[in-house]
């Protein structure tokens, strides 16, 4: 009798658990995006701040967790720390993994959190005639939402921290990005 009321109940509960997958199943999205990115970095003696746009090709494979490659590239950006002129710019490429929180009765606003790692290149020009170019990886942690307007368009803010290793005059850098996502 004990085993009986084991199968049956195990059968059972698998029951349940394919008719719950099935009923929450979610269908491979692969997408690509485009962000506006205001970034400030914190440099040894100045703080640059930059304008950059940034291209994301992703997938998310539930509605729980997605990845992304990026590629980015600021505008230049004239300082006068010390009064020295320092032109700055910076270009970036990497792998982000992202996780979801979907939020309400559709499902449409979803909190998200995202980690990875990318490769920053800093060219920088100070007058009279020094020019070099510095690069390193950036760990990215950051956190934001996500709306999903229709089957196709998505929008997202997201606020990022980089922290950066192998660059001796950048230590770290804010990011805070808006973009649009199109869902094939």
């Amino acid at each position: 009798m004990k085993k009986i009321t084991f199968f049956l109940t195990s059968a059972i509960m698998v029951g349940g658990f394919v008719k719950m997958a099935v009923a929450d199943s979610y269908h491979y999205s692969p997408y690509v995006g485009a962000d506006y990115v205001y970034s400030r970095t914190n440099a040894k003696g100045f703080e640059p701040y930059h304008n950059a746009a940034v291209v994301r090709i992703g997938s998310d494979y539930s509605k729980y967790f997605g990845t992304e490659v990026f590629f980015g590239q600021s505008e230049s950006n004239k300082r006068r720390p010390n009064g020295e002129n320092i032109k700055t710019s910076y270009r970036a490429y990497g792998l982000d993994l992202i996780a979801y929180l979907p939020l309400g009765c559709e499902k449409n606003f979803s909190l998200l959190a995202t980690t990875g790692i990318g490769e920053y290149v800093y060219n920088t020009k100070s007058v009279p005639a020094k020019h070099y170019n510095e690069h390193g990886y950036g760990y990215r942690f950051g956190g934001g939402f996500k709306y999903i307007f229709n089957k196709n368009w998505q929008t997202r803010f997201v606020v990022r921290h980089v922290n950066f290793d192998h660059l001796t005059g950048y230590d770290h850098n804010m990011e805070y990005s808006a973009g649009v996502e199109y869902h094939f």
